[in-house]
């Protein structure tokens, strides 16, 4: 490129400036995004029915007549 052709373009891009929008107003859109889908989460999992791991509770449990400190979990 050469000497003019940098002046060309530095002359044609001299009107064109974007600003970045303020560093306060992007943190609050994150945390509005981060908020709406906690409450949006919380919303959604209140409105199904509760789920119930039995079987995880009988998984973890020591097998019967067997002392649970000497039992060894692999």
């Amino acid at each position: 490129m050469t000497r003019r052709d940098q002046e060309l373009l530095d002359r044609q891009l001299r009107g064109l400036y974007i600003q970045p929008p303020p560093t306060g107003t992007m943190i609050l859109a994150i945390m509005a995004v981060f908020v709406a889908g906690l409450f949006l989460g919380n919303v959604r999992s209140e409105a199904r029915e509760p789920v119930h791991f039995d079987t995880v509770e009988t998984a973890l449990s020591a097998p019967s007549g067997l002392n649970p400190a000497q039992t060894v979990v692999r």
